[in-house]
């Protein structure tokens, strides 16, 4: 998918109702972007894998500035999150995602002298990374957890203890 020039109108269509935009509230400094331009910027990065360094330059783009900060906003209130399922949703009724067959792997990513949210498990300091793909091998969830899940604490009843988690994974890691 190297060859991504930007949403149709078409995609654009099925995209622009899960961004909330309202184009009369204006600050100080320049009018307002349409978004259009930064959430093209930013699938442009997903489906190239490139550097943001790299972004392409155009009437259809907007700059790596502008589009790594609508990222960040639309990640936190959920509005990407809310357009890649419906991206997903598409590509599973046209048929560009097979999801009869789904496989997962993971990988562990050591986070030596790394700040406090970085937990400890039994292969050091570190983040654990579960990617989910469809038959052909295309991405369809990504998740990245510290090396004890918040997940798996609170079904198991752990709290947020370490120590407590810590002695729970070595016991299990002991009896099998």
């Amino acid at each position: 998918m190297a060859g991504f020039n930007g949403l149709t109108d078409e995609q654009w269509n099925l995209i622009e109702p899960h961004i909330p935009f309202k184009w009369g509230i204006q600050r100080k400094g320049n009018p307002p972007l349409h978004p259009r331009k930064p959430m093209n910027t930013i699938l442009w990065i997903l489906f190239t894998g490139a550097r943001w360094s790299d972004v392409p330059k155009g009437d259809q783009w907007a700059s790596k500035t502008c589009a790594h900060k609508w990222l960040g906003i639309w990640m936190e209130s959920g509005v990407l999150e809310k357009v890649l399922k419906a991206l997903q949703e598409i590509g599973v009724i046209i048929k560009a995602l097979d999801l009869s067959r789904l496989s997962v792997d993971g990988f562990f990513s050591a986070g030596k002298g790394v700040g406090e949210e970085i937990e400890y498990g039994y292969k050091g300091k570190g983040v654990t990374t579960h990617t989910l793909v469809d038959s052909h091998g295309n991405p369809v969830a990504i998740t990245s957890t510290g090396v004890y899940c918040t997940l798996l604490k609170k079904k198991l009843g752990l709290g947020d203890n370490q120590r407590q988690t810590k002695e729970f994974y070595e016991t299990k890691k002991m009896g099998s």
